[in-house]
């Protein structure tokens, strides 16, 4: 995936010198719907075992909104952006638990929750239409997140606030209904990735009558959110 990204930033740069368009100084804001298709939750990162660090368990269909300030950079035919996203899916579902005494079959709700941050530019690719636009482009972000786990009703608490920093390439497609008004549909590539510390503050619980003791000791889980981001919104341009 990395290597994918970096191939389409450099076509990205090579777009943008190659393109004459110059568009018209703006500066525009867009909110967004969110959906990403798919995420890894490996739940043994330190196993000295390489089959039990590979194990993990897909989280698919995740939804979020999104909010993006992008300015066109007077004269010239590319712009910069500042976008910021908030993605989160939990599964609830029944299922074995190991490391509770005794082992047991218990309501889990599992997954995490993502905000990225991204800083970007984008290259405005010429199409001689002043109600469509397309651009290429990509840049940097920082990629808050945070795991959630829940085990017969009782929250693990985070030790950590983990950030993972990374690259990003995008595509998006503008539709003017008026001047000022827009809509907007994106695709994004991204592969962030982080490692949380959490640990049960609470030494048991009752489940179908049966006293369950959870673990003391601090575990780790890494998530990997390496599906496609597509995006769909409306934006304005302010001046």
């Amino acid at each position: 995936m990395r290597r994918s990204i970096l191939s389409v930033l450099a076509v990205v740069v090579l777009l943008g010198r190659l393109s004459s368009q110059t568009q018209e100084p703006t500066l525009s804001f867009a909110l967004r719907g969110n959906y990403t298709s798919t995420s890894k939750v490996f739940n043994n990162p330190d196993s000295p075992s390489g089959d039990l660090r590979g194990q993990f368990n897909s989280v698919d269909n995740i939804y979020g909104i999104g909010a993006e300030v992008r300015w066109t950079v007077p004269g010239h035919s590319f712009a910069v952006s500042l976008a910021a996203e908030y993605l989160s899916k939990i599964s609830a579902q029944e299922q074995l638990v190991g490391f509770t005494t005794p082992p047991k079959r218990l309501p889990v709700d599992e997954g995490f929750r993502l905000v990225p941050v991204e800083l970007g530019a984008q290259v405005f690719i010429p199409l001689g239409s002043d109600h469509v636009r397309l651009t290429m482009g990509g840049g940097l972000g920082a990629y808050i997140g945070s795991r959630v786990l829940k085990i017969a009703g009782v929250e693990a608490a985070e030790r950590n606030a983990p950030v993972y920093y990374g690259i990003h390439v995008e595509t998006s497609f503008d539709y003017r209904i008026r001047p000022g008004l827009f809509v907007r549909a994106e695709m994004r590539f991204r592969d962030p990735e982080f490692t949380s510390e959490s640990e049960f503050t609470q030494p048991a619980t009752q489940s179908g009558g049966v006293l369950v003791l959870l673990p003391r000791a601090p575990f780790r889980a890494r998530i990997n959110v390496n599906g496609l981001n597509f995006g769909l919104g409306v934006g304005i341009e302010m001046f």
